[in-house]
């Protein structure tokens, strides 16, 4: 009886940790939804518009071995042969005007405004209908992957992320043949593609690889739930996937996925309804919390070595929890522009301006570095203020006021904490009063 209570006790830890992992991420804006067909709308014939469409034609076509793909559903010995290459004219046209409502559970997830990038696995524009209604016409991004490197929709800068964005992974359903996936034989092409480096998107699929995931309602066989999630991160192994909610998945592909530290679940409602209520409860705790990638206008600049990036990201969420507005180049920095413009820019519309001082800029004072370009345009800017501008953090076993760092920043108290075990509570709590004053 007591292995029985400490098993029990053990997942519920679990659980709680999974959870609050996953509010966590998403308070910080890293939360990108993978909204499969399972998930959309709540039809008087089903939830996935896509089984509801196969339905529709083997109604329409006589079919009576109830098909439970397209795949089936050509294939039949009653289908017309003729029709089976016009079914992507067939089904642009049939969405010509509008077929399906966005379901409420679909509407409650996206209505908090938590998740301004949405991808989805389904060629029908529910997603995109839902999305429309939360932000409006002139506000949403269309992207779409149409299996053409030439026509494939890709992010430019981090921030793409944080501006209301539906993407369709797998095409968006129009009259053109092979734009989007229908068959088994198209989705195998697009995950190939998804799974090289010359056809993907490269930018999105480089910032996918250190976002949480929430995969809902895709409904896929336990080899093809594989190669989705392997063509939205190539590596499984090195950071957690995220969330997998799916009623139908398949329990060798749940185990496999919770074998790499994956939190999965099979009801959407109860998953939902709990996101819903500890995001309450989180905005609560913190009311001035905003999600979103800023790069501009922040409350703080932190200036770094790569060297410190550990400590640099410790630091980083100490401040977001607090609800400041941070400029961090991991979020920050756009694709293919001009970073040294951009940070220069963070810097001159920022309010305070962090650099972080270790024995590790001290080792590197042979070495050429971008932080300290940030240093002088800081120091330029600090002497046109009447307030303090520079904060410096340090450790506190390095000798911050001996080292041969420029005068003017040894010139400004420096925040001091043990690298052992950082804490920069206190240092939060000085800034939220010197961000009082401005």
């Amino acid at each position: 009886m007591p292995a029985i209570f400490n098993r029990i006790n053990k997942n519920d830890s679990e659980n709680t940790r999974q959870w609050d992992y996953l509010i966590s991420r998403l308070m910080e804006g890293n939360v990108i939804p993978v909204i499969g067909p399972e998930f959309l709308v709540d039809d008087e014939k089903g939830s996935n518009p896509h089984q509801i469409l196969i339905d529709d034609l083997a109604e329409a076509y006589n079919i009576h071995s109830q098909p439970k793909s397209f795949s089936e559903l050509l294939y039949d010995k009653d289908f017309d042969a003729n029709d089976r290459k016009n079914i992507y004219a067939m089904l642009g046209d049939a969405f010509s005007q509008p077929l399906f409502k966005p379901s409420q559970l679909l509407m409650r997830l996206l209505g908090s405004k938590r998740f301004p990038f949405v991808i989805t696995t389904s060629f029908t524009p529910v997603v995109e209908d839902a999305m429309r209604q939360i932000w409006g016409n002139d506000k949403l991004n269309v992207m779409k992957f149409t299996n053409d490197p030439s026509h494939n929709s890709d992010i430019n800068t981090r921030s793409d992320i944080s501006k209301p964005t539906v993407y369709y992974m797998f095409g968006k359903v129009c009259s053109s043949e092979k734009k989007y996936v229908v068959t088994d034989y198209d989705m195998l092409s697009f995950c190939r593609s998804w799974l090289s480096s010359a056809e993907r998107p490269q930018n999105l699929a480089a910032e996918l690889q250190s976002k949480y995931l929430l995969i809902l309602g895709n409904g896929y066989s336990d080899w093809l739930s594989r190669f989705v999630c392997f063509s939205l991160k190539a590596r499984l192994d090195s950071q957690p996937m995220g969330m997998i909610v799916d009623p139908l998945a398949e329990d060798k592909f749940l185990q496999f996925m919770k074998r790499i530290d994956t939190f999965t679940h099979r009801n959407a409602e109860e998953v939902v309804s709990k996101i819903e209520s500890m995001l309450a409860e989180r905005e609560r705790e913190q009311p001035n919390a905003v999600a979103g990638t800023p790069w501009q206008d922040t409350d703080v600049f932190i200036s770094y070595s790569r060297a410190d990036a550990a400590v640099t990201e410790q630091l980083y969420q100490a401040l977001v929890a607090r609800g400041f507005n941070v400029w961090y180049d991991r979020n920050s920095i756009s694709y293919g522009g001009n970073f040294m413009n951009e940070i220069i820019a963070g810097i001159k519309s920022t309010k305070l301006f962090l650099p972080v001082i270790t024995q590790n800029i001290q080792s590197q004072h042979n070495e050429y570095h971008p932080y300290r370009a940030e240093w002088k345009t800081a120091i330029e800017l600090a002497s046109g203020y009447g307030r303090t501008f520079i904060v410096p953090v340090s450790e506190s076993d390095f000798d911050f006021y001996g080292s041969d760092i420029p005068s003017e920043l040894k010139s400004s108290n420096a925040y001091l904490y043990d690298k052992s075990a950082p804490d920069f509570e206190p240092l939060a709590d000085e800034i939220q009063k010197m961000l009082s004053k401005l």
